[in-house]
């Protein structure tokens, strides 16, 4: 059973579509981390990152996988909310705060900056 709580030592994996990836710097854009119903992200659950990154990559065709610690998200006073569905016992979410959903500009900079590239398709 997965804890309710994440915990800071936890990774948090995002897949970057096409159009978020910033091709002349090499990462994702800040805009990856913007959405309106919470920024989604899959969260390790103890798994190694390889089936992290193998769980995730199967959703969709992304251009790039990058991860942040929880510990990282809180240090930028943002919130990992453990939300399961039905299709994906991982999935959770970045909020901006308790009452804030969609992450600021400011706040997707620094979760953007303190996010790692882990894995990047050769095809898209």
């Amino acid at each position: 059973m997965i804890p309710e709580i994440i915990e800071d030592i936890e990774y948090l994996y995002r897949g970057v579509v096409p159009q978020n990836w910033d091709s002349e710097n090499k990462r994702p854009s800040s805009a990856t981390f913007k959405d309106s119903s919470g920024t989604s992200v899959d969260r390790d659950a103890g798994r190694n990152m390889d089936e992290c990154i193998k769980f995730l990559s199967k959703k969709r065709n992304f251009k790039a996988i990058c991860r942040i610690t929880a510990k990282d998200v809180r240090s930028v006073n943002a919130e990992a909310i453990y939300k399961p569905i039905e299709e994906n016992k991982y999935h959770s979410e970045i909020h901006d705060s308790a009452e804030k959903v969609r992450l600021s500009s400011g706040k997707a900079r620094k979760v953007r900056g303190l996010s790692k590239t882990v894995w990047q398709s050769t095809v898209i």
